[in-house]
């Protein structure tokens, strides 16, 4: 498939009009043509990602192309039987509609993909089924989380907001990765947006509009990825505890993350059901059953704590370090290699420099523990080099922003704490 050059031009030009009218992007206090410009890489991005995967070596196990032309009789449909077209996304395929966190024969499971082809069926009718015209449209709807991120991150730092936007934006796998038709992007739009929402809960600030979009946001994060979804529980128990308490904020999200851990352990007393583990346990399996390049060897993980345990330095090795040297064999290896090296040497500045006296904000803490628990599930479950570069991209804005927040670089001139 071509580009559209005539509809792809005069969209992309109108979502750049559109960008520089919404109220929500100009309380920023971004400079419209720079977020324009991020929005112009970001499309950009998203057009390299399709050609990419549209590659003959690329194209048998592309997602993204699959979703655009499993869209394509959702189109149809949606044009034709509109009401059908929503009745779908609620009927299943199956006797029964399976285990909510099994990984095959389960309409949940079926739930994150069917999201996407309607979402993209409904960009068809607009772009006259052209997949890049499409890529816009996405990426449009990822602006909103990603600026929404943004501005809670600002809202507790004084950092100059060129420094903040290169963390959330411009880190090259999440480039990569959440600017294509695909579920990373939404999944973290979903999320920045659900924190905004909190945030502002949190600061007795919301209206009926906040609680509407948080409750929309978990669901589309849920629906798309569970366990990211639990694992907000948590971190933001934490961080409300943690606001409610202006001292000892690290206490806090030890105490809950170590009771957390505590009711898991007691819960698995009581059988197969009821025991976290055997679900971690049986989607690594899953994994295990996939065929690929880069399947990495390690030992089957089994629903036990001294498994789990055994199995600790497996999950940090797949969940931080991945790919090892040894294993570069291409570009996209070597880049995330590269980013690897970038995120230790900001850890490094980090522990050097920061004011560690100060008293760290707690939506800090809360996205960097969020962030490490995600990456870790993650390490205990996949068993590809090149699936764990694109699922720790969808982390790292989330860890690494809240760090570059907290290495004093030059102040800007607007005050902390507006949102």
């Amino acid at each position: 498939m071509k580009i559209d050059i005539i509809p792809f031009l005069l969209y992309f030009l109108l979502f750049c009009f559109i960008i520089t009218r919404i109220p929500f992007f100009k309380k920023s206090g971004i400079a419209w043509w720079l977020l324009v410009g991020l929005f112009a890489l970001k499309v950009v991005a998203g057009v390299a990602y399709g050609l990419y995967f549209n590659l003959p070596a690329q194209r048998a196990g592309s997602d993204t192309w699959r979703f655009y032309r499993e869209s394509l009789p959702e189109t149809e449909l949606l044009l034709h039987n509109p009401s059908l077209f929503v009745k779908s996304l609620f009927m299943s395929n199956y006797a029964e509609r399976g285990g909510l966190f099994s990984g095959t024969n389960s309409y949940w499971n079926d739930l994150k993909d069917n999201l996407i082809f309607k979402l993209v069926a409904i960009c068809n009718v607009f772009s006259r089924n052209n997949y890049f015209t499409n890529v816009i449209f996405f990426n449009f709807l990822h602006l909103f989380g990603l600026v929404a991120f943004y501005r809670v991150v600002k809202s507790y730092s004084n950092v100059y907001e060129y420094i903040l936007l290169i963390p959330i934006f411009l880190i090259p796998s999440f480039l990569f990765w959440g600017s294509g038709i695909h579920k990373d992007g939404l999944l973290l739009s979903a999320l920045g947006m659900f924190l905004y929402c909190f945030n502002r809960v949190i600061k007795k600030e919301s209206t009926s509009k906040h609680f509407i979009m948080i409750v929309f946001s978990f669901l589309l994060i849920f629906f798309i990825k569970s366990y990211v979804a639990i694992a907000l529980f948590p971190a933001l128990l934490s961080w409300w505890l943690s606001h409610r308490n202006h001292q000892r904020h690290e206490f806090y999200f030890l105490s809950v993350y170590c009771g957390c851990i505590l009711v898991l352990m007691i819960l698995s007393l009581y059988g197969e059901h009821y025991n976290a583990l055997y679900y971690v346990a049986n989607k690594q399996h899953e994994f295990l059953l996939l065929k690929g390049n880069s399947a990495i060897n390690v030992p089957m993980l089994l629903p036990t704590t001294e498994s789990v345990l055994h199995y600790l330095p497996t999950a940090i090795d797949v969940a931080f370090i991945r790919p090892h040297i040894s294993e570069i064999k291409n570009i996209a290896y070597m880049m995330a290699f590269g980013e690897t090296l970038l995120i230790a040497c900001i850890l490094i500045a980090f522990l050097l420099f920061a004011k560690h006296k100060r008293l760290i904000p707690p939506f800090y803490i809360c996205c960097i523990y969020f962030a490490l628990s995600v990456l870790l599930l993650d390490g205990y479950t996949v068993t590809f080099t090149g699936a764990i570069i694109r699922y720790r991209s969808l982390m790292l804005p989330i860890f690494i922003t809240p760090i570059v927040a907290m290495i004093p670089f030059p102040s800007s001139n607007n005050e902390a704490g507006r949102v």
